[in-house]
């Protein structure tokens, strides 16, 4: 049966079992009147969002225009905490599979106020990226850069394409754009990825103070971004290579090992700990 209420929005209200979208958390839904509602469970239906609804001992859904909702308050994905584990322990398949799934169900709400479909989509970029997967990489940072708008993500998105112009020997270009993210930024994460990508870009171009300088960024303002602390430990300790400080570069490499042991890196530390033993 469809209705009209009195508030201007149209809902469908039909008892079923909600085997089209999830009800395991609660959302609350926002209306721009100010009304909240509770649902359990939410889902997209071409210009409405269904709500899941109790009713005594049935369940149901309401709808309401997209265009009427102020924002959703969807809790925060507990596969983040997974996925971001996964690409610290250097195993991006798997941290795709986590993330996937995430990605998927936000996506139909990504221009609903609330969601968290930017976050999910930057976490696919990191495995993607570690699956040397980097034209879908760059092609989704770039979604999520015309398609966010919080700025510190659109910058995170931004730094998607850091690799490919490295790759493409467009040293000066990824240095500007790391340079600008890295000025505008207030992130601890953002800024983290921004120093190991110049120093990348430095490294490339075997500038190896500079790319000292940029790695050792992270270590020293921001140990506590674990994603990034294995590559710019590599990253210095290669730098340092070229500089021929094999004690400081022996010294990164052991750090590396220590404290990320099962990071994608640490295998490479352990190699190149051997080459320099020699």
């Amino acid at each position: 049966m469809s209705y009209r209420s009195r508030g201007g929005f149209s809902f469908v209200f039909c008892f079923f079992l909600f085997s089209s979208f999830s009800i395991s958390r609660a959302q609350n839904i926002q209306l721009k009147t100010g009304q909240m509602i509770e649902a359990k469970g939410v889902r997209r239906s071409g210009d409405m969002l269904m709500g899941g609804v109790q009713v005594g001992s049935s369940t149901g859904e309401v709808g309401y225009q997209i265009s009427t909702i102020a924002r959703i308050d969807f809790p925060e994905p507990p596969q983040f905490k997974t996925t971001e584990a996964f690409l610290t322990q250097g195993a991006p398949a798997k941290a795709l599979a986590e993330i996937e799934p995430v990605v998927k169900f936000q996506e139909p709400f990504r221009n609903v106020p609330g969601n968290f479909w930017a976050q999910a989509a930057l976490l696919k970029v990191s495995a993607l990226a570690g699956m040397q997967l980097d034209k879908q990489a760059e092609s989704l940072g770039e979604e999520i850069r015309k398609n966010s708008t919080d700025p510190e993500t659109a910058r995170a998105a931004q730094l998607q394409v850091v690799a490919s112009l490295i790759h493409k020997e467009d040293y000066a270009k990824a240095i500007a754009l790391c340079d600008a993210v890295i000025k505008e930024s207030a992130k601890p994460s953002v800024l983290a990825e921004a120093w190991v990508k110049k120093g990348d870009a430095l490294l490339a171009q075997r500038t190896w103070d500079d790319a000292v300088l940029a790695y050792l960024h992270v270590p020293v303002f921001y140990q506590d971004e674990k994603l990034w602390m294995p590559p710019a430990l590599l990253g210095s300790s290669r730098a340092f290579r070229g500089l021929e400080d094999l004690d400081r570069a022996k010294k990164s490499l052991n750090d590396l090992t220590a404290q990320f042991p099962k990071s994608a890196q640490a295998d490479l530390a352990r190699t190149e700990l051997k080459k320099l033993a020699k």
